[in-house]
């Protein structure tokens, strides 16, 4: 491992993993991490010159910084490709980086899909129980970043990246969540749209990482019944708890979780909980190893219930809280 590594080639495309104590990118100097690349940096990150973070649909790359990061980076985050909400499409993102919604309307207009005035990015309100989706004069009037940790609902035209650009965040984020079903009558929900806040994958799960991990730090403030996290499959949610073996979250990558709480709580996404470690996101992966079976109910053609089943040791005939969901 250097002790320092200046970064002054013209182009510096990064398709492994590397570690340095400590990086510069000088001015004029292009640092690019391929999507199956990943850089780790015990120390400080400091960018005078254009660093680029590169995705695909199977594939996203990492940055990780111990110490203080300065300096914007650009990282081009895989979305998914719009249907209709019937019959699928869509995916859950967040910002990876500090930006503003106002620049990131403007700087991906013509990459995110429109219907009419409307863009297909929207925030979830679960007071109300909808998305509320932005057109260019909403997005121009929005002050300030992308609140951290916070998911919307996002499609691209054709299945593309969009570019979120400025500085990396390198601590604890949190992220407020409340149970506005039993706080409203039933009315609202109790589902809160959250999101990875890093350029880099997070664990998942005890099996991807003991204790530094989304659910064993989170599970006071989630709800027992439904102690997982929901991601959208690019048609419906798949359910990922301690049973579903070791899987980890891609950057930028939004999910639902249950709050607990008719209060508002906090879920936190801690540093510890990063990692280079991961396998897509939840449209096409990730692809955890399970040990179960599922039943499912028909009538003729049309499936009218499912279930799943799972086998592990330590496990009750009563509620297991972040196995049974």
């Amino acid at each position: 491992m250097s002790r320092h590594l200046h970064i002054s080639l013209l182009v510096c495309f990064l398709t492994l993993s590397l570690q340095s104590q400590n990086i510069t990118v000088l001015p004029s100097a292009f640092l690019l991490i391929g999507e199956e690349g990943s850089l780790t940096v015990p120390g400080d990150f400091t960018n005078s010159g254009a660093v680029t973070l590169s995705s695909t649909a199977d594939d996203f790359s990492s940055l990780i910084v111990d110490g203080n990061a300065t300096g914007d980076v650009i990282y081009n985050r895989y979305v998914n490709a719009y249907n209709d909400l019937a019959n699928g499409g869509w995916d859950l993102v967040g910002a990876p980086v500090e930006m503003t919604i106002a620049d990131f309307v403007s700087h991906n207009g013509s990459v995110l899909y429109k219907s009419g005035d409307y863009f297909a990015f929207g925030d979830w309100d679960n007071l109300n129980n909808q998305f509320n989706f932005y057109t260019d004069a909403t997005a121009a009037v929005s002050t300030g970043n992308f609140p951290a940790s916070k998911g919307y609902s996002m499609a691209t035209a054709s299945g593309a990246p969009v570019a979120f650009t400025g500085p990396i965040k390198t601590t604890t984020q949190t992220s407020s969540i409340i149970n506005n079903d039993a706080a409203n009558n039933g009315v609202g929900r109790r589902w809160n749209l959250v999101s990875n806040p890093f350029p880099s994958y997070i664990n998942g799960n005890t099996a991807a990482q003991t204790i530094n991990n989304f659910m064993d730090v989170n599970s006071a403030v989630l709800d027992s019944s439904f102690l997982a996290i929901y991601g959208w499959n690019g048609s419906s949610y798949t359910i990922y708890n301690q049973t579903s073996g070791a899987f980890s979250l891609a950057p930028g990558q939004g999910f639902f979780v249950a709050a607990l709480s008719t209060s508002e709580a906090s879920v936190s996404f801690t540093d510890a909980m990063r990692t280079i470690t991961g396998s897509g996101d939840f449209v096409l992966g990730p692809q955890p190893l399970i040990y179960s079976f599922a039943l499912k109910l028909y009538n003729g053609d049309i499936e009218k219930g499912a279930t799943n089943f799972y086998f592990r040791d330590g496990l009750s005939l009563g509620l297991d809280p972040g196995y049974d969901a």
